[in-house]
């Protein structure tokens, strides 16, 4: 038996545990030293082996406490030997989980991304830069010298001028979104050819209309050559400093 363990909390957070169950279908309790809890229960393995209904279990208890109060999630969730570990991490990392805890309060954490919305990429950068067309194909005196087709997409043009055109795009994006921002950075996951920026997002509850308005606003100011999706709140889990945390 030992402790799996779910997130970080501060101490006074108004957390309502009664009848929340997680993995293994255990109830949830708070271990508390000073002003920093962590969110816990018994499980059955002394290593971390999640799956199927577990998974979902963990996933829907960190959304109903995200929805309770300010947390740091532990996107895998961690197993710890027994309580006493947990007491020590807690009594080793209050000052720095205390610091985090305070700097994302009554914030949450959304995803805006922005991509190409048009038939062809190529046609449509070769329409606002005539220049490219001898990229896709070379007519030369009426006869057709070569055509590439999509593999002018490799062309060292047509590279340097998408990425010119996302850069300057994704500048005019976060000019919008963010100010209603208390943080904001590039997500860094693989993207398609057609993706222009996905932004993680630091925003205070309180902002959240006005800041969702101006994801609006941007799909109106750059339609119809781009379409824009945003998913969340989430926990914010890209803007906790997990590395921090020593479990030694």
């Amino acid at each position: 038996m030992s402790i799996f363990l779910y997130a970080y909390t501060l101490a006074e957070a108004p957390h309502d545990l009664e009848d929340l169950t997680g993995v293994e279908g255990r109830n949830l309790f708070m271990v508390t030293v000073g002003k920093v809890s962590a969110i816990v229960s018994a499980y059955g393995q002394k290593t971390l082996t999640l799956s199927g209904d577990d998974i979902f279990a963990h996933q829907h208890v960190q959304r109903l406490l995200m929805s309770q109060a300010s947390i740091i999630p532990l996107q895998y969730g961690l197993t710890l030997s027994g309580l006493a570990q947990v007491e020590r991490v807690l009594s080793n990392n209050e000052a720095v989980l205390e610091k985090e805890l305070n700097r994302i309060y009554r914030k949450v954490e959304m995803e805006v991304t922005m991509r190409f919305d048009v038939p062809d990429l190529l046609d449509h950068m070769i329409e606002k830069y005539p220049f490219l067309r001898d990229e896709k194909g070379k007519v030369l005196n009426g006869r057709l010298l070569y055509f590439l087709g999509d593999r002018a997409k490799k062309g060292e043009k047509f590279t340097r001028m998408l990425a010119k055109e996302k850069e300057i795009y994704k500048s005019k994006l976060q000019e919008m979104i963010g100010p209603w921002c208390a943080e904001i950075s590039e997500s860094r996951l693989p993207r398609s050819e057609a993706d222009v920026v996905t932004f993680n997002c630091l925003v205070n509850r309180e902002r959240l209309r006005v800041f969702e308005k101006s994801i609006y606003d941007a799909g109106d100011r750059f339609a119809p050559h781009f379409a824009f999706s945003y998913n969340g709140p989430w926990a914010p889990q890209n803007f906790c400093s997990q590395n921090l945390i020593s479990y030694k």
